[in-house]
């Protein structure tokens, strides 16, 4: 028998089954699924209300939206989940891991006179986020679908990640243009939200182990590009061809990771990778900690992730 965890998990993983004939676009709510048409539009804002001490506080950061779509007809589009930085999903305070009240979700709107005012709704509290086994790993990932009918997203399809293959065959290498795109905590958007666009260049791939925003050694990319608090979160493409703008159709720009810190600078010059979210920075050297893609793809190939898929695939459809 499934425990109650279990099975809200695979109501959700069944809505998201159901709503993929469609997809969000910016032109409306119910626009066939098409190439990825803006990198901003992948992405939502992620407010945790949280509780220590007696005191309530916000925690906010970025999310994006990824597809998987494995033993799927070629009508379906895929499975889509919610991605984001672990220090995002789970604040912690002092340490410790803080009680949450709830966890909120901003998009925009889909308004018929086109003014897209955005929405902040909650996701509930007691999420089931899923995380790495390697708790070095800065990342975390919930099953969760938007209605597409009343929201503008657009989701990141497995075929876009640059996994190890990919930037083998794709000849990625540090010098090569990055953007990323989320919250902009100087000014996020009053009646729609609006997310920030940055770009920098790759500025090393190690093949060692650095120290990640969990303050254990893992792996990671880093980018010479700015970031600000709220970034935590946001993905990071990679552009290996000409394409100008933030577009991402074709085959130029790829995942290459997600956003987690920045590599800060102290009065001694001394560097330290630390999440965007804290705000008690002495300076920003300019780099930029990235989760690899390749770290994502492991979550979401997780034996439970591919069980709860398997479950609702097999489920037979509903009679009409």
């Amino acid at each position: 028998m499934f425990n109650r965890a279990t099975k809200t998990a695979l109501f959700i993983l069944l809505l998201a089954f159901q709503s993929f004939g469609q997809q969000a676009g910016p032109s409306g709510c119910k626009a066939p699924l098409k190439p990825i048409p803006s990198m901003k539009t992948t992405v939502g804002f992620i407010r945790v209300n949280c509780k220590s001490n007696g005191a309530t506080w916000d925690s906010t950061g970025t999310g994006f939206f990824v597809t998987v779509g494995d033993k799927l007809p070629p009508e379906r589009q895929g499975f889509t989940y919610l991605v984001t930085n672990r220090h995002v999903a789970q604040p912690k305070k002092e340490g410790k891991v803080v009680n949450i009240l709830n966890t909120y979700l901003r998009l925009n709107q889909c308004s018929p006179d086109a003014r897209e005012e955005s929405v902040e709704f909650p996701l509930g509290p007691g999420l089931r986020w899923y995380f790495p086994a390697d708790e070095a790993d800065d990342l975390a990932v919930l099953p969760f679908t938007p209605d597409p009918r009343k929201v503008i997203y657009s989701v990141v399809p497995l075929s876009l990640f640059a996994t190890k293959d990919v930037i083998a065959s794709q000849e990625i290498a540090e010098g090569d243009k990055v953007v990323f795109t989320g919250f902009f905590y100087q000014f996020s958007g009053i009646q729609r939200m609006e997310p920030v666009v940055r770009e920098g260049i790759v500025a090393m791939m190690p093949s060692e182990k650095i120290v990640t925003t969990l303050g254990k050694p893992g792996n990671l990319y880093l980018a010479d590009v700015h970031i600000f608090g709220g970034n935590s979160g946001s993905p990071v493409f990679v552009n290996t061809g000409g394409t100008r703008g933030s577009n991402v159709t074709g085959d130029h720009f790829w995942l290459l990771g997600i956003v987690s810190g920045g590599v800060h600078e102290d009065a001694d010059f001394k560097l330290t990778v630390a999440t965007t979210v804290q705000g008690k920075l002495q300076a920003n050297s300019g780099i930029c900690a990235v989760v690899p893609v390749d770290k994502l793809k492991a979550v979401l190939e997780q034996p439970e992730l591919q069980k709860l898929r398997d479950d609702v695939i097999e489920r037979p459809s509903p009679k009409k």
